[in-house]
């Protein structure tokens, strides 16, 4: 009986530890869970509110996810409205951007991403009395981006890839086109200096704003419509 007695009562304790490892088990893939989104939710807020302040218009980014065992993730739904003047369409739209970060980064005082690709963007050029959308955006870049933060942002390679720009001009007459954005890369973004987050992105967005500019002069355009925009580009 006493033999029986201490089986049961082993177990009793055996089945309460199970439950006991259970629950810290549960609690712990909650809170990774939570810290997870946390993480998604804390890089979501600080593109939105880092990349409004620097372009001076609304920056939207319906998702982003990273993994914190591989540093993998992706950003998708990443928009960069018109600036005040011009048409409702985006400026820019990314549908999808992945990338590669130094997660333990995230943390410090210097957020290392190591790689960033970005298949297949948009932009609108919108070419409107004497002035350009992304012309506005690149200048509005130029005032914004100055400034001290203790956050600074490296980014060691970034891929972009088949873009695409919609040229709309109101010379002479109404007329949209598109053209084709050639592939390009950028390397060692803030690795020269201190870069602070917004003077980072300003190296990522200026080309970009430029080269699609320049794809947008060469789109078959009339030459004085060509000349004209080149002339909005260079005031």
């Amino acid at each position: 009986m006493l033999q029986l007695y201490k089986s049961k009562q082993n177990q009793i304790m055996k089945n309460k530890g199970l439950k006991i490892t259970g629950i810290i088990l549960a609690l712990l893939i909650g809170g990774f869970v939570l810290f997870t989104l946390s993480i998604d939710g804390m890089v979501k807020s600080g593109i939105e509110e880092s990349g409004s302040e620097l372009m001076q218009t609304v920056v939207k980014v319906d998702a982003v996810s990273i993994s914190l065992f591989s540093g993998n993730g992706s950003i998708t739904g990443f928009t960069v409205q018109n600036p005040d003047g011009f048409g409702d369409e985006p400026a820019l739209y990314i549908q999808e951007a992945s990338l590669k970060l130094d997660i333990w980064s995230l943390f410090s005082d210097q957020i290392i991403i190591n790689e960033v690709i970005v298949k297949s963007p948009k932009l609108s050029f919108e070419q409107k009395g004497f002035g350009a959308n992304l012309k506005t955006l690149n200048d509005n870049m130029d005032l914004s981006s100055k400034g001290s933060s203790e956050t600074t942002l490296i980014i060691d390679y970034l891929l972009i890839e088949d873009g695409r720009v919609e040229v709309i001009t109101d010379l002479e007459k109404e007329r949209t086109t598109e053209v084709s954005l050639s592939q390009f890369t950028l390397t060692d973004i803030g690795r020269d200096g201190n870069n602070t987050v917004k003077q980072s992105v300003r190296q990522v967005l200026e080309p970009l704003l430029q080269k699609a500019m320049k794809e947008a002069i060469k789109s078959g355009v009339t030459e004085q419509i060509e000349n004209k925009i080149n002339d909005l580009l260079n005031n």
